[in-house]
């Protein structure tokens, strides 16, 4: 009698373990992370930008920290703050588009997500010549962004922005856009509008600053080496560098992920 009561209270607490699992899993953070970007994000020149694009790797460094639902990478070749303005009818309507989708899936699951919007525009942005709006001043920059922000609040209430600063590329970039050493000034000036929007609003964060330095130091290593109309210049991470610039977005995201639940 006392074995089949013990083995009463067994089954009845293990089915217990079971349901307190299940209500867990209801209540773990899900997260939507969707990248906004241009050619870096997306990955230009790899073979395999769906496999190898840093997007695709930072999501794969997060695995282990967040609970990530899905993942969409938005970045375009070319794009600007100015391409990606909802007025605009261009880059944005990508954007939309995805988190119609990804709400689509979460409403079929019964499941809460929560948005993460991770940028980095601003290369394009600082070049002389060539990409739409270019060159976009610090004061547009901030106002751009704040636009694109504002909206992406609208479709997403509860979501969170992680801006992190346009990496390095070589004093000499020419291609179908000039950037020179002018436009490599305004891309390191860019940083300094990032930290003023994370200290005016709680819902940005300060992103991966980590990596500037990084391609400075080690471009040869990192970035592929490209035929300019000055000479050999490099701006785009090759699959190593895709992986290192990945993994510092996934720390940086981690990292405002957590502040935003304090």
């Amino acid at each position: 009698m006392k074995r089949l009561v013990l083995l009463v209270l067994t089954v009845c607490f293990v089915g217990s373990l079971g349901v307190l699992a299940k209500e867990r899993a209801k209540e773990e953070v899900r997260y939507n992370i969707i990248y906004i970007g241009d050619s870096i994000t997306y990955g230009a020149l790899h073979e395999d930008p769906k496999e190898t694009s840093p997007a695709v790797l930072s999501t794969a460094a997060l695995m282990n920290k967040l609970y990530v639902a899905n993942q969409a990478n938005c970045g375009r070749s070319g794009a600007t703050t100015v391409d990606f303005l909802p007025s605009m009818n261009r880059d944005f309507k990508r954007v939309e588009k995805n988190i119609a989708s990804l709400k689509e899936q979460g409403t079929k699951e019964s499941a809460a997500m929560k948005y993460v919007f991770s940028f980095m525009l601003g290369t394009n942005d600082s070049a002389s010549t060539g990409p739409t709006g270019a060159p976009v001043s610090n004061e547009d920059y901030k106002k751009n962004l704040l636009t694109i922000i504002a909206r992406l609040r609208e479709l997403c209430p509860d979501a969170i922005f992680v801006l992190h600063r346009p990496i390095w590329y070589s004093p000499n970039t020419y291609n179908g856009a000039r950037y020179l050493v002018a436009g490599l000034n305004r891309a390191t000036e860019y940083v300094n509008v990032l930290s003023e929007l994370a200290n005016e609003h709680n819902d940005i964060y300060l992103g991966d600053c980590d990596s500037y330095d990084l391609f400075k130091l080690e471009y040869k290593k990192y970035m592929f080496a490209e035929a300019g109309n000055a000479g050999t210049f490099y701006l785009h991470p090759n699959e190593a560098g895709a992986k290192k610039l990945g993994k510092n977005w996934a720390k940086a995201i981690v990292a405002a992920a957590k502040a935003s639940v304090r």
